[in-house]
């Protein structure tokens, strides 16, 4: 062990510290006892498939007929139209109605989500918060109404089946294995206590309150109970003829099946898995295996799970995803719509994680050989074994990126769209799975109609995966596992199996394909786990406010004094005699400028930044630095990319003489005659007219329907102007424009700090401002005036030119529609200044262009 690096070793020990810091946390047992679970039921389930064939629960699939797919899916549609109903009683529990459009909306998809991941208590009530909150119902009366429904619900089943083991014990006593009087008299006893509970009730609701507040319940009225249960009681009924419909009927009656199916209905929500799958599927199989042959019995419960299950899951997403048009905005009104369409991102989150878990699964199992016989006339060898392969690790990536749907991601939306477009193209390559095309094809639907709801622009791993989502990859994982192993268990393993190709042999493709996708799935969670923390922006404390102030003000450079907006962080040096100010958002550690102090501090600052990006996993980047400091940023193994040039007005040579300054002696005869007269407010002045100001901000910002900017951007903040100078223009004693404008104790530069007019400004305004501002900080002895940056500007085309030089000269000519660069430079190139190029510094070679998007979000106001 002495030969092991140090750093492994401490990295080893911290990640063994952090595994046993969060292994008490309910955020990790949670997982790891659904894990648990998974992994009892698959053994379970490897028990129960022993008699079962997979090439007949295929064969018993493909011969369901299209009336008996027809009776499925009415009776779902019957069974979610009872969930509808208990939604509507469980409203008038509580007191209160919502829009019909709401309702359905609300039932429909908070019973979707909470059916197809478990938890429905907390799913769906999540769910209907956000919709029913249309009618102002508060998340605690919600929480009434769920565990009203919820316990309704047991209660039916509980009905349900004490019904069957009174009316029908001698069928069920050889299924059950147990005496026929037993149940008999179970389900007599069960009957009386839900009597019991009915004259419990009263004619109204009423309250029930005790010392505990976690024991305090509302009794609900007699009639509200019991049309409640019995809506129950229809919705399982139904939902157990979606089933039954899918069974060969005449090896079981209904009585007896509804009865089994109920109780495995309860045995499911007590596991708790999503759905109760596993738990559901080993009941019923249990229950059934001797009335009804096997196979057919896990065919039907797949067609099952895919119609009662997967299909009312994408029509809720579609029926959000309908809010963005104006069919369905016409039934609510329009903030209400947006308000329920924004639940979209979670159902296709959903979805997507369900489509790629079909991926993976698929890929594991055996294609249909009179397909891949077509395919053998068309594609090569070659691209039906990576197909499957590809298709599968896709599959994985879209259970990852799942994750930033949910949240709402710019990212996650076209990443998930450009994965479902590649897998549908591999679904039809690897085999001509159209039944997997066509839910592909529906995901893009969805992806496309949704694509307004997605407009958070972050870093879909900027923040690390919970342990609830990796283990829900690992359960999607071991189910394929397991899934390759029951579809090909006459199929003797030999080392030999994963070298062999050949159109025919589908086991050695399904083994790499599983393979593939559990070496990435790993990969990628290693990767989490070992990263380290992100870190997350933290505002400076006075003391380092007060320090950043000093330095500044001891040195020249007046751009520097951006330092006291307080929106960015702190670096000092050792000597805190000189500092670096940085912000971060996603993995862009991002410092503006170069370091403020004594040169000679500048490596020691630069290197420490460097490290502290890298010791959070970030991208260390400097913004707009200057050339005479570039040695500094190579040495520190930065890359640098040219970003435009900065106007500097020399003043010791600024006048308004010669035919060059025509344009600025024109703008202050126009002024003067427009009745314009600047006033110079200096710093202690600037609170009294603070009020002043800010109404030429406002209107400045409301006619531009923009907000204000942060980071390299000055900002209208009251703390910042008091600390600065402003020039005041009024226009007949009426304010009409202000420019503020940094300096330092030094008074030998002034660099451009916040500029505003009125919106019903004369054109010469700022024209006018800009000149009497060079000339008053002349006449005041500065040296030069700073007019900031023009964007692109500077970088010309040449045969040797880096590609990132050509584009930004292409964004330089053809880029106006979209931001006015040259109008930029025009308009300083009229005081006639020198310009100095400016750089950016960053980490890596292609991580510079992910910098500069999260550059122009921090620019925005955005930080992490």
């Amino acid at each position: 062990m002495s030969d092991l690096p140090r750093s492994f070793i401490s990295r080893a020990a911290a990640l063994l510290q952090r595994a046993c810091a969060v292994a008490g946390s309910r955020h990790v047992l949670s997982p790891a006892l659904s894990l648990g679970v998974c992994v009892l039921l698959l053994i379970v389930l490897q028990h129960l498939s022993q008699a079962v064939d997979y090439r007949s629960v295929i064969r018993h699939l493909r011969h369901l007929t299209a009336g008996e797919w027809s009776a499925a899916l009415g009776a779902t549609i019957l069974s979610y139209i009872a969930l509808v109903g208990r939604d509507a009683v469980g409203l008038r529990y509580i007191g209160k109605a919502v829009p019909r459009a709401a309702l359905w909306i609300g039932a429909t998809a908070g019973s979707a989500l909470g059916n197809a991941t478990g938890f429905g208590a907390l799913t769906g009530g999540a769910v209907r918060a956000r919709v029913y909150a249309v009618a102002d119902v508060t998340p605690a009366q919600i929480g009434r109404m769920t565990v009203f429904t919820s316990v309704s619900l047991a209660l039916a089943l509980v009905l349900m089946t004490a019904l069957g083991m009174l009316c029908d014990a001698r069928t069920l006593a050889p299924m059950l294995h147990s005496p026929t009087g037993a149940l008999a008299w179970g389900g007599a006893a069960l009957l009386t206590v839900l009597g019991l509970l009915t004259l419990a009730c009263g004619k109204q609701t009423r309250q029930i309150r005790t010392r505990w507040s976690w024991l305090s319940f509302d009794v609900p009225a007699r009639r509200d109970f019991i049309e409640q249960v019995l809506l129950a009681v229809l919705d399982v009924v139904a939902a157990g003829l979606a089933l039954w419909a899918l069974l060969p009927h005449a090896q079981v009656g209904f009585v007896s099946f509804i009865t089994i199916y109920a109780a495995a209905m309860l045995l499911g929500l007590i596991g708790h898995t999503p759905g109760g799958v596993g738990v559901f599927e080993a009941a019923m199989v249990f229950a059934l295996g001797g009335s009804v042959q096997t196979h057919s019995m896990v065919a039907a419960l797949l067609a099952y799970r895919a119609i009662y299950f997967g299909l009312p899951l994408i029509v809720s997403a579609g029926l959000l995803a309908g809010f963005e048009g104006r069919a369905l905005k016409k039934h609510l009104p329009l903030h209400h719509a947006a308000t329920v369409s924004q639940l979209a991102p979670l159902f296709l989150s959903l979805v997507t994680f369900v489509v790629g878990g079909m991926l993976v699964i698929s890929s594991a199992t055996p294609a249909f050989w009179q397909r891949i016989a077509i395919l053998r006339d068309f594609v090569p060898l070659w691209v039906l074994e990576s197909s499957q392969m590809l298709c599968s690790v896709v599959g994985v990536a879209l259970l990852f990126v799942a994750r930033g749907l949910s949240r709402r991601l710019d990212a996650a939306w076209w990443l998930t769209l450009g994965l479902a477009v590649v897998s549908l193209a591999l679904s039809l390559t690897k085999g001509l799975a159209f039944v997997e095309a066509g839910v592909l094809t529906t995901l893009i639907v969805l992806l496309v109609a949704t694509r307004s709801r997605f407009n958070r622009r972050s870093s879909l791993f900027a923040e690390p995966f919970t342990a609830g989502w990796l283990v829900s990859v690992a359960m999607v994982l071991m189910l394929a596992v397991w899934v390759m192993l029951f579809a090909f268990r006459d199929v003797p393993y030999t080392r030999d199996l994963w070298w062999q190709f050949a159109f025919d042999e589908r086991a050695p493709r399904a083994l790499r394909a599983t393979l593939a996708a559990s070496l990435f799935a790993a990969t990628f969670a290693f990767w989490q786990l070992l990263r380290p923390a992100a870190g997350r922006f933290v505002k400076p404390v006075k003391q380092d406010l007060d320090d950043a102030a000093r330095i500044f003000r001891a040195q020249e450079r007046s751009d520097a004094g951006l330092a006291l907006m307080g929106d960015k962080s702190f670096l000092f040096s050792e000597s805190r005699k000189a500092f670096l100010m940085y912000a971060k958002y996603g993995r862009t550690w991002a410092a503006l400028h170069d370091p403020v102090g004594p040169r000679a501090e500048w490596a020691e600052l630069i290197s420490k930044f460097v490290a502290l990006a890298h010791t959070h996993g970030g991208r260390a980047a400097f913004y707009q630095v200057r050339a005479n400091a570039l040695p500094l940023y190579l040495d520190a193994g930065l890359t640098l990319m040219k970003l435009g040039e900065e106007a500097h007005v020399v003043l010791d040579e600024f006048d308004l003489k010669g035919s060059h300054r025509a344009h600025l002696r024109y703008a202050l005869k126009r002024g003067e005659r427009d009745g314009f007269a600047v006033e110079v407010i200096e710093p202690a002045r600037v609170p009294e007219s603070i009020a002043t100001l800010r109404e030429i901000s406002d209107g400045w910002l409301d006619s531009r329907d923009a907000r204000e900017k942060s980071f390299s951007v000055a900002a209208f903040t009251e703390d910042y102007l008091a600390a600065q100078s402003v020039m005041l223009v009024r226009q007949n004693g009426a304010p009409v424009a202000f420019v503020t404008f940094m300096t330092t104790d030094l008074n030998t530069e002034a660099t451009v700090g916040v500029m505003r007019h009125v919106p019903q400004a004369s054109p010469y305004a700022m024209e006018y401002l800009f000149t009497q501002l060079a000339l008053h900080l002349k006449h005041a002895g500065f040296r030069s005036l700073s007019l900031g940056i023009a964007p692109f500007s500077g970088m010309s085309p040449t045969p040797l030119a880096s590609r990132w030089h050509r584009l930004a000269n292409i964004v330089w000519r053809f880029g106006g529609r979209f931001y006015n660069f040259r109008g930029l430079r025009a308009f300083k190139s009229k005081f006639q200044p020198q310009w100095e190029p400016r750089y950016l510094a960053a980490s890596g070679s292609v991580g510079v262009f992910f910098t500069l998007a999260d550059l122009s979000l921090l620019a925005g106001g955005r930080r992490s």
